[in-house]
């Protein structure tokens, strides 16, 4: 308005006339063919939908299909959709990829002489390129699942844990009862025998030096004295005395599942520290509370 200054004065009624103006932006200007503008031709656009329309009808025919085989049959595809008698979605695309099969042969952009190899290397390409993708997100979806496999299997040793330390809690309540826990009988749990075979199946034998051909006459007792007391013997058929005894405390197995050391030795076999810790809270918890 500033350009314009101020306006003329008013003129008489009889000098009225209809003006027509049109408006326009001095930064814009009209484009006239949206494809001349972005500097692509008609034969382009056409490339590109066949190319397009294509590979989606390719991604929805089966793998075990005959026209499915390499090198691509463009005629036999696009035909083959169009016929397609349960998807009228389909049979549209292959009735589309029929006129720009004829069209970009008149406009001289491919040849039915070398079965349309430009456009038919374009769309083997586009598809290889798409299955690479989905084999990378099969790839991924793989690695998902073992972090969700160790998360459950980590979980399930959480609840290993928990229950433990509800039993470590127990047996520290039963302690420090004191004197009237004193003057009350205790109860001693066990023995609970156990044969070399059958620990060593369970997991709880984790190495052992017994030969094999002995291995068949040891087995080992389990008993709970005292709350929070475990004593493991390890035993030979046919003699009255143990070969060895071993006395523990639930303390001193926790301390070490919570150091990771998951070996216990007991000169013959070494045991596994977490696989004796549920047998005893399998044997032992439930009775009497460790």
């Amino acid at each position: 308005m500033s350009e314009l200054g101020s306006s003329p004065p008013q003129l008489p009624r009889k000098e009225n006339r209809v003006i027509n103006l049109p408006l326009f932006s001095r930064w814009e200007s009209a484009i006239g063919d949206l494809t001349a503008a972005l500097d692509i031709t008609q034969e382009e656009v056409y490339f590109m939908e066949a190319k397009s329309i294509f590979v989606q009808v390719m991604r929805s025919i089966p793998s075990t299909s005959g026209v499915a085989r390499r090198p691509l049959r463009l005629e036999r595809i696009a035909d083959a959709a169009a016929t397609n008698r349960s998807d009228a979605v389909m049979v549209r695309k292959g009735i589309r990829a029929m006129e720009l099969l004829s069209q970009l042969q008149e406009m001289h952009v491919i040849d039915k002489a070398d079965q349309f190899s430009l456009l038919r290397d374009e769309v083997e390409q586009e598809l290889q390129h798409l299955g690479s993708l989905k084999e990378g997100v099969i790839t991924e979806t793989q690695k998902l699942q073992e972090v969700y496999k160790t998360i459950r299997d980590h979980n399930v040793y959480l609840n290993g844990q928990l229950e433990t330390y509800k039993s470590y809690l127990h047996n520290v309540r039963s302690q420090s009862e004191g004197t009237k826990r004193k003057q009350q009988k205790q109860q001693v749990l066990g023995p609970y025998k156990f044969t070399h075979q059958q620990l060593e199946k369970e997991g709880v034998i984790q190495k052992s030096n017994v030969p094999d051909n002995r291995r068949a006459n040891i087995y080992f007792n389990f008993t709970s004295p005292l709350p929070g007391t475990f004593v493991i013997s390890l035993h030979y058929k046919g003699r009255n005395r143990g070969l060895l005894e071993l006395d523990l405390k639930l303390d001193d197995l926790l301390e070490m599942q919570k150091d990771n050391q998951d070996d216990l030795d007991l000169e013959y076999v070494q045991f596994n520290v977490p696989k004796v810790l549920a047998l005893l809270n399998k044997r032992f918890a439930r009775k009497k509370g460790w």
